[in-house]
């Protein structure tokens, strides 16, 4: 690719979106009111609709947990392993369609695909209240996994449309912040129904619980369906104003995003499941999601086990969840002000560690309780900054999409698995899923160590060779280039 430097003073008419796909480094002035309000709008709108869907979505896949705790196990005569069977068959169907989710995202409308799949989990979750044997949940869970496919490994794609490398890391942890809204949502929000609903109209309480909260998502899809933007070259004007418009696709073109594009390029598929990042990032975000995945799952269980009642453990579930959630965003908004992934990983992979150390050897209430604290306030960021660095250090629509559900479907092996690692049989104390817990956050802190050397290495080698990079340029590079090989490119450590 033949590199040459534009410079741009910037108005609402200077960009030209079919005339981009091959500058290789671009100085540009945009109006900071103008991209400013463009923020604004995108915090206000974008990032609350997909974090409640989110929140819903993550109702619908844990709250299985606190059904538990009523009579769900009786009511569909589960015995021996049946309820973990029932987890496991949630991470299958979501862990075999990130891939094909995401390419498909780029065949059809993001508002389109992430709408469909919404209402399609929503069907599902409702139908879980008429079940009434395990073949027919597991039935259910399993199309539940398939449909929340379509959200959890597209936001960050569609988000990486509208913004910049420095941006991600806080607005995917306000994403995956409502994950952790959700556990304290769940918990008052069973607590309430299991307390008042029991065999209203005949019904149990854990049927109505489902019912609940299956219903709202499926409204939540139909508005996807109307409102969710899609692409800044899109941009409906009802959305946008023209200046905001021409500064969206001006920040994309900055950052080395190119045009949108509904063809799937074979090579940057290929480019993104041999690299390297893909699966060490995989790799780190598996211990994350294990621990994620057992503890919204298990931790009313795990509290219950500390000699509570079934409705005091529902909201003491509460406090570790909006614990965590602060701390997911002042540590991803921290993350992003410096520019660095890697030590804030590390840094929360400690805490988790220590969490699990009180766990493992905790006797009394208060040590076992500051332990489930410092595992909420360790994992989530974790996840949220993985996701952000995997994204930071892809390029072009089919490489970027295929790298993040292709690094999310096999971390969620490891989230099946964290579905199995607390049993019955190791409770009250349930050390062996501590124990399993605590060695794959080590091994976390160990692989992001190693990745962020790598990277910082290969950065040192690119400043010897071409020099420093200048900070005002960057990569913009056409779906079919080797956007790495840019002498400008350096990666965020």
């Amino acid at each position: 690719m033949d590199e040459k430097k534009i410079e741009y003073s910037f108005d609402a008419q200077s960009v030209s979106t079919d005339h981009y796909e091959h500058v290789a480094d671009i100085v540009y002035d945009t109006d900071p009111l103008v991209e400013k309000r463009l923020l604004l709008k995108l915090d206000c709108f974008l990032m609350p609709f997909v974090s409640i869907l989110y929140l819903f979505a993550s109702l619908d896949r844990s709250n299985i947990g606190n059904a538990r705790l009523g009579s769900f196990e009786k009511d569909l005569h589960l015995q021996g392993n049946d309820f973990y069977n029932a987890l496991m068959v949630f991470y299958i169907g979501y862990m075999i369609c990130q891939i094909p989710s995401n390419l498909v995202l780029k065949m059809i409308t993001p508002s389109i695909w992430i709408g469909m799949t919404t209402i399609i989990w929503g069907v599902c979750s409702t139908s879980i209240s008429a079940a009434t044997s395990l073949p027919g949940l597991a039935i259910a869970r399993f199309f539940l996994g398939c449909a929340e496919a379509g959200l959890g490994p597209c936001v960050p794609l569609l988000l990486s449309f509208w913004y910049q490398r420095h941006e991600m890391a806080s607005r995917v942890s306000v994403f995956l912040a409502a994950s952790t809204l959700a556990g304290s949502f769940a918990g008052i929000w069973a607590y309430l129904i299991m307390d008042n609903m029991d065999q209203v109209h005949g019904l149990a309480s854990w049927r109505w619980m489902f019912i609940i909260e299956g219903i709202p998502t499926i409204a939540l899809g139909i508005l996807c369906l109307i409102f969710l933007p899609n692409y800044p070259e899109s941009a409906s004007k009802y959305w946008l104003t023209a200046e905001e418009k021409q500064v969206a696709i001006q920040r994309g073109i900055m950052e080395g995003k190119n045009k949108k594009d509904d063809s799937i390029n074979k090579s940057q598929i290929i480019g993104a499941l041999i690299d390297y990042k893909t699966w060490l990032v995989a790799s780190i975000n598996s211990g994350a999601i294990l621990c994620h995945a057992s503890f919204s799952i298990f931790l009313p269980t795990i509290v219950k086990a500390m000699g509570f009642q079934a409705l005091q453990a529902q909201l003491l579930s509460i406090p570790p969840y909006i614990t965590g959630c602060i701390v997911l965003l002042a540590v991803s908004r921290f993350s992003d002000r410096i520019c660095q992934r890697g030590l804030p990983i590390i840094g929360c992979s400690i805490l988790s560690m220590i969490g699990y150390t009180f766990l493992l050897i905790g006797n009394s209430i208060p040590l076992q309780y500051t332990g489930v604290i410092l595992v909420a306030c360790g994992v989530n960021p974790i996840i949220s900054l993985g996701i952000s660095w995997l994204s930071n250090n892809q390029q072009g629509h089919t490489r970027r999409g295929v790298s993040l559900s292709g690094a999310n479907m096999f971390a969620q092996v490891f989230g099946l698995i964290g579905t199995q690692v607390y049993r019955d049989s190791d409770s009250p104390n349930y050390r062996l899923g501590h124990a399993v817990c605590l060695g794959f956050t080590m091994m976390t802190i160990i692989l992001a160590c190693l990745l962020r050397y790598i990277l910082a290495r290969e950065n040192k080698r690119r400043d010897e060779l071409y020099g420093p990079a200048k900070q005002n340029n960057t990569v913009v590079a056409d779906d079919d280039d080797d956007f790495t090989e840019n002498t400008s490119f350096r990666y965020i450590l």
